[in-house]
């Protein structure tokens, strides 16, 4: 398996500019993150839940590709460049969420000093989770 060690990672992230790891569990919704805009960038790494693994990347990646054009994602912005006429909303996840669901950042940044912001997207009322009568969907929230 590639990308197990920091040294795999780093050399992978140099060479990409970042990373996206998805994560499919029987407890909870699957999920994809980026390990690597930190470090190139500044920038925090972005996670998202509840989406087919193909599109989670392609999400990430274009995210990723923003960031590297200078767009910086701000804890509660919402950002209407995500997906198609919906507006996504980007929450601060807790640190004590790391060591759960961010196991390769965590190898590659040695502790928990980098930022995670997670990329909500609404339900079909425009609401967000948190928000009064959300329907959660398969979206699992980080950032509680």
């Amino acid at each position: 398996m590639k990308n197990t060690t920091r040294a795999e990672l780093a050399a992978n992230i140099k060479k990409h500019r970042w990373l996206v790891f998805s994560v499919v569990g029987d407890t909870q919704p699957l999920y994809s993150y980026t390990v690597g805009l930190f470090e190139t960038f500044g920038h925090p790494e972005v996670v998202l839940s509840g989406l087919d693994i193909d599109l989670a990347q392609d999400l990430l990646n274009d995210i990723g590709n923003t960031v590297a054009q200078g767009l910086v994602r701000e804890p509660d912005g919402l950002y209407d460049d995500v997906l198609d006429n919906y507006p996504c909303l980007f929450k601060a996840v807790p640190v004590t969420a790391y060591e759960q669901y961010f196991g390769r950042a965590l190898v590659f940044y040695g502790d928990s000093t980098f930022p995670v912001l997670q990329c909500l997207w609404p339900d079909a009322q425009s609401r967000f989770p948190g928000d009064e009568d959300y329907n959660p969907f398969n979206q699992e929230a980080l950032f509680k």
